[in-house]
């Protein structure tokens, strides 16, 4: 009888493929490495897929972003992904979270997951996927992509190497490009993800020996480097330490990478009263805001906003961060 997995069962055995149907990832970030992790682990079988995403779909991320078409735009992209994968696999169980990976619910997201796969394109998730692997031993793979590089690390700890032998504090943020400094290409994209959802096989059906070393790609130069990690362990994986996770904060304001604009982030998130809210801003701006069961979008004067129900907001224009701060203070009373 023909199935789904029956060319995959040949290769990985029939007991390596079942597998697969029981375990449980996360995947943080659903841009454009999230994308092709996803639908390759949708595809594979496994069983439970967390998606993780605090972001909307937007035109310029089709280029890269396989999961999203042209109707998917302004959905958050968790519920977009969920929507196509369910339609690849409906025997999946999802689980979409259109929310800010942080301190105040790190744990609570990741701590109950057999691999966790990183889609992010920033450090502070990172360091705190990284944490979450100290903390309970659950294997990550760091997955990066930049112009047309691309780095991918399977990161065990205590059995391997953190990402903090590496590198012992997160880049300043202008120390490292960004897709919007670098540009990225979306076959690069597509090929370093694709080699680290081939890593997450081998660790979720323990049939394969997943890379010991960093992984660098640059394919527009033609070159490939393993990189041997630290042997000696940092202070922090050595001794159980997670200043990340520990770390306390409330709300945040910065600008928007690459854009005029400002990101609140809230920690830990909320459950914003969406509708209490639409009413309150059209009162306050004589205008009709948009509401969502997870965003509420209008204006206010030159000013686009975005608030999601989690607590964060995207305020697109001529905006200070400590205005931004004043006036989501004002409105949400936070």
């Amino acid at each position: 009888m023909v199935d789904r997995y029956q060319k995959q069962r040949i290769f990985l055995g029939q007991d390596a493929d079942a597998r697969l149907r029981s375990q449980r990832v996360a995947i943080v970030g659903l841009g454009a490495t999230g994308s092709v992790l996803a639908t390759w682990l949708a595809r594979a079988g496994v069983g439970q897929l967390t998606l993780i995403d605090r972001d909307i779909v937007e035109l310029s991320n089709l280029h890269r972003q396989i999961l999203y078409t042209e109707q998917d735009l302004g959905t958050p992209k968790a519920q977009a992904a969920a929507k196509h994968l369910e339609a690849v696999n409906s025997n999946l169980h999802l689980n979409p979270l259109v929310t800010d990976l942080t301190s105040g619910n790190a744990r609570e997201l990741l701590a109950h997951c057999d691999l966790i796969l990183d889609g992010t394109d920033n450090f502070e998730a990172r360091f705190l996927i990284n944490d979450v692997s100290i903390l309970t031993g659950t294997p990550w793979i760091y997955t990066g992509a930049i112009g047309a590089e691309g780095i991918v690390w399977p990161i065990a700890p205590p059995t391997t190497p953190c990402l903090r032998c590496l590198m012992e504090q997160p880049p300043a943020s202008g120390d490292v490009d960004t897709c919007d400094s670098a540009g990225v290409l979306g076959p690069g994209v597509g090929i370093v993800a694709s080699w680290a959802a081939m890593e997450a096989l081998k660790i979720l059906t323990g049939s394969g020996e997943p890379q010991r070393e960093l992984v660098r790609f640059d394919f527009w130069h033609n070159e490939r480097q393993f990189i041997q990690p630290p042997k000696t362990r940092c202070l922090y994986c050595s001794q159980g330490r997670t200043e990340f996770l520990d770390a306390r904060w409330s709300l945040k304001a910065s600008p928007l990478c690459g854009l005029e604009g400002v990101q609140i982030r809230v920690n830990p998130p909320g459950k914003l009263d969406l509708e209490m809210l639409q009413k309150r801003l059209e009162q306050r701006t004589h205008s009709l805001w948009k509401c969502s069961s997870m965003t509420l979008a209008g204006h206010e004067g030159a000013l686009q906003v975005i608030l999601f129900q989690d607590g964060r907001a995207l305020i697109h224009g001529p905006i200070t961060p400590e205005r931004a701060r004043s006036w989501y203070t004002e409105v949400v009373g936070c």
